[in-house]
């Protein structure tokens, strides 16, 4: 009885084979493994240089301007170089801010100095504290107890880079690595309303974000509270986060009101928005040659079957049982597919050292073994998605 039925399922399926175009299942296969690589390296490159983007340059992240007005003679004159209340607000309601936040400058006298091998070093500091959410530092350090007299500080990274790329290599000095730097203390002499008192000082991280020295917001309203009492003065930079970096309204508005973009901003958010175009254009090709070569399977199967259904119609009144037909259709589609996606994961595999040489020497560090797992993710649950749609066009189709 097994032999009788697995001999005619045998002779079904070499009936069903005969009327198979192997040219449409290959131009399906190939158009699939293209639209499928492109989904799959596109979603792979993403995850690989997000390091680069959540890192020192945060060009995936939100874009922040530090702004200040433009400097003229007679604003200098009439130092009107702050920015008001009034100005902030109108700031604060465009539709291009999502947050803005005040540079808090010091109005009392700081003198850093350090002592080594019997050598004093010091000199006259400016310390300016901004909200914590706009630093692109963390740190468990980065708070003010006056009970413990230590002012955690951080730098800009420039300032690291240009002692040892600029000063260190001209004098033939030793490099210094920012954790030796973040080991260092030094004091901190704070004068100002007839007092001087004197606090410790120490590096705490890098700023590639923000070029001053900044201390804890709590601490600068202490000290400034503290020190200079009777002192106010309108904040002379802001430090702006843009939600939208595409908006053209953004250059007009900052040319009208006679605002100072810091550093460039601009051209990193350009860059960013470029980089979001080019990921969603490559993946959008991707995913319509997927839909396309889809659409070329789901046009071949129809067409296989209604080329067939006098025959599939015979051979279930000659008592061929319905599964048999709908498991053959099934089964040839889901090994075309399933060689197509392993092919594709092979394919990303293949490629990705090709680019991954540059971005290591980017990120300065080893990169991650192989696909990674969303990738495979991705690739299965395509797999799986197809394969039920191809079960269930073909159980439709074959009655």
């Amino acid at each position: 009885m097994y032999l009788c039925k697995k001999i005619a399922i045998d002779m079904l399926r070499k009936l069903l084979r005969q009327n198979i175009s192997k040219a449409q299942l290959v131009g399906f296969a190939i158009a699939n493994f293209a639209g499928l690589t492109i989904v799959l390296l596109s979603i792979q490159l993403y995850l690989d240089v997000r390091p680069i983007f959540d890192g020192k340059d945060s060009i995936m992240k939100k874009d922040y301007f530090v702004i200040t007005k433009n400097v003229s003679t007679l604003n200098s004159l009439v130092g009107s170089s702050g920015f008001s209340p009034e100005e902030i607000a109108r700031l604060e309601s465009q539709s291009f801010v999502g947050k803005v936040g005040s540079f808090t400058s010091s109005q009392f006298e700081v003198y850093g100095g350090i002592s080594a091998a019997g050598i004093n070093f010091g000199a006259d500091l400016f310390f300016e504290a901004i909200p914590t959410e706009f630093i692109d530092i963390r740190s468990d350090k980065w708070h003010f107890d006056p009970q413990k007299r230590f002012v955690p500080i951080i730098v800009p990274q420039n300032y690291l880079d240009l002692y040892n790329f600029g000063f260190a290599t001209s004098r033939k000095m030793p490099s210094i690595s920012g954790g030796t730097v973040q080991m260092v203390r030094f004091d901190l002499n704070i004068a100002g309303n007839g007092t001087v008192e004197k606090f410790e000082g120490g590096i705490v991280g890098f700023s590639n974000r923000i070029n001053t020295i900044l201390v804890p917001q709590e601490f600068m309203t202490w000290a400034n509270n503290r020190f200079a009492p009777d002192k106010r003065m309108l904040p002379a930079r802001l430090i702006v986060e843009i939600s939208n970096i595409t908006d053209p309204a953004i250059a007009t508005f900052f040319r009208d009101n006679g605002y100072k973009i810091e550093g460039e901003n601009q051209s990193v958010g350009r860059m960013a928005y470029f980089l979001r175009v080019a990921f969603v254009v490559c993946l959008l090709i991707g995913i319509v040659i997927f839909a396309l070569s889809f659409a070329i399977l789901v046009l071949s199967i129809y067409l296989i079957l209604q080329k067939n259904r006098e025959k599939i119609g015979n051979l279930r009144l000659a008592g061929y049982p319905r599964r048999a037909v709908v498991g053959f259709y099934f089964s040839l589609t889901s090994i075309v597919n399933t060689a197509v996606t392993l092919l594709s994961v092979l394919t990303v595999f293949a490629l990705r050292p090709l680019y991954m040489s540059r971005i290591v020497r980017v990120l300065d560090s080893e990169p991650t073994v192989g696909v990674a797992a969303v990738v495979i993710a991705t690739a299965l649950a395509l797999l799986a998605a197809i394969s039920l749609l191809n079960l269930l066009i073909v159980t439709r189709k074959v009655e």
